[in-house]
């Protein structure tokens, strides 16, 4: 298989909902001239096909969610019996989705994962003159990630730093053997998918990063293959621009961030709402 060069188009892969379909739009404007591409693949409700499609145009490969990876459909893993996770079924549910793309398409061993909500604002590239994959790094940190990490892999990650930046270029061969080790570490006749959900760590309702988990897997095994670098980028554009935002305001980004997260912010204060409450029943048992 050829090396890849710094021109290597990817196809890009992005699970989406409907209500989220605005930014996509925008976010699909800017990859076209952002990122050298071949195709956006969008995985979604199938009952939704139409709506993507007169908003994204019939170019874009569409994929349904229920049936992309064999055996895992949201609405199995909605009667997963965790506490907390009445919320959290769609977000782990998309993760292995992107994840899952690793089995399509094997004549080219690259893609890029792109998150539906992310609009890049400079040309981005992902591959140097050497041909190695560049990872962007991040700051995040969430114990319960690599709690579910060291439990799906049988060893810890060694943490330098995050990889949770709204992309990442996956090489599916790896991604492959990751999750090949995954059914081999973890027992039982169950996919990787449902291996991955029967063994999640920590406490709350985010427990498993495909970033975290992908990322810090290569750079562990194949840490040669791949660049791990430093971009500005912008999490919450929303509160700067709001979720739709102007081509005046991307322009303005643009001179200071490579990309930018429009997050629901409704969400996003969920999110931080739930790790809040985490937070405080843990200081609540030390105290007792």
């Amino acid at each position: 298989m050829d090396m890849p060069t710094v021109s290597h188009p990817l196809d890009v892969v992005t699970a989406c909902l409907k209500r989220d379909l605005p930014i996509l739009s925008l976010a699909y404007e800017n990859l076209q001239r952002c990122v050298v591409m071949k195709q956006l693949h969008v995985i979604t409700a199938r009952r939704d096909f139409a709506y993507f499609e007169n908003a994204l145009g019939r170019e874009v490969v569409l994929l349904d969610e229920n049936e992309f990876i064999p055996g895992v459909t949201l609405a199995a893993l909605k009667v997963i019996p965790l506490a907390r996770f009445s919320q959290g079924p769609g977000w782990y549910f998309q993760q292995l989705l992107k994840f899952q793309f690793a089995f399509q398409k094997p004549e080219d061993d690259h893609y890029l994962i792109w998150d539906a909500d992310t609009v890049p604002l400079r040309p981005i590239q992902f591959f140097d003159e050497q041909g190695r994959m560049l990872l962007t790094k991040a700051q995040e940190f969430h114990q319960p990630y690599f709690l579910t990490y060291e439990k799906i892999l049988g060893r810890p990650a060694q943490r330098e730093f995050s990889f949770i930046a709204q992309h990442m270029v996956i090489q599916k061969s790896v991604l492959r053997e990751l999750v090949g080790e995954v059914e081999k570490h973890c027992p039982g006749e169950e996919s990787w998918a449902w291996k991955i959900m029967r063994n999640l760590g920590g406490e709350g309702s985010n427990r498993f990063s495909e970033f975290e988990t992908y990322g810090h897997f290569l750079k562990e095994k194949y840490p040669h293959r791949a660049v791990f670098r430093e971009l500005p980028w912008l999490r919450r554009g929303a509160s700067e621009c709001g979720r739709n935002p102007s081509p005046a305001a991307l322009a303005k980004l643009s001179q200071q961030y490579y990309f930018a997260s429009f997050e629901d912010s409704e969400n996003l204060y969920r999110r931080t709402g739930r790790k809040v409450r985490d937070w405080l029943r843990k200081l609540e048992r030390k105290i007792r």
